[in-house]
């Protein structure tokens, strides 16, 4: 709570403590199982309109790949949940990389503490974009993208800016930019950093983050094109 309240006197005390944050790492990691079962739904919803798009695939293997799909949801989601779970020591450790680049004396064991305690707020964020999903019903969602309802990307379409772009834009959210702050709050507070230098390694830090899934579409759509697969 003093991380939402509080976050300077958060910090200041995490700063000292040497234990593994077990607890708050059991929240996280509680919020964003919940959250990847919330998903499973609106997962299958969004298969069934890429398949739908793909016109290059005969009505046959559109069926298949959504029973193949449905049979593995559950499966799929706790795939989802160990890669999250994985992805907080790769985000600890990149961190920890971007500290060091740029001499801040911050351990890998405060970068892991920093990022489980920063993620808690990230992953709030994806429970109430879930939830405005389902506010907006599943059911009339009409496209893959149609699921980011929080970010500037809901000024555009993907259509006009492309989905690299579009995804992007989907991250420059409330939760996200209370996410950066809280980052650069404790990188200063570890580090005994001045504001510039905390500033410019949270945002490096977040900047690759966040930019990895923009490449991966880039590159997943460019692959796909290459195939002759293209959705509409």
């Amino acid at each position: 709570m003093n991380i939402i309240m509080n976050p300077v006197k958060a910090f200041k005390q995490l700063k000292t403590e040497e234990k593994f944050p077990l607890a708050a790492l059991i929240i996280l990691l509680t919020l964003a199982l919940v959250h990847l079962i919330l998903n499973v739904p609106i997962g299958a919803k969004a298969q069934e309109t890429v398949m739908a798009g793909m016109s290059s695939l005969s009505d046959e293997q559109k069926d298949m790949a959504l029973q193949m799909t449905h049979k593995l949801r559950y499966l799929t989601a706790l795939g989802g949940f160990i890669m999250y779970a994985v992805i907080l020591f790769i985000h600890a450790l990149l961190l920890f990389v971007t500290a060091w680049i740029f001499k801040a004396q911050l351990t890998y064991g405060k970068a892991l503490r920093l990022i489980i305690y920063c993620m808690i707020i990230s992953i709030i964020g994806a429970l109430v974009n879930t939830a405005l999903v389902y506010f907006h019903g599943i059911d009339n969602l009409t496209g893959i993208y149609d699921s980011m309802r929080m970010g500037l990307n809901r000024l555009t379409t993907v259509e006009q800016v492309g989905a690299p772009l579009y995804i992007f834009l989907s991250a420059i959210n409330p939760f996200e930019i209370w996410y950066l702050i809280l980052l650069v709050i404790g990188v200063k507070i570890f580090t005994d950093s001045g504001w510039n230098k905390a500033l410019l390694i949270s945002i490096i830090f977040w900047l690759i983050v966040v930019l990895f899934p923009v490449f991966t579409t880039y590159f997943s759509q460019t692959l796909m094109a290459s195939k002759g697969i293209h959705i509409s």
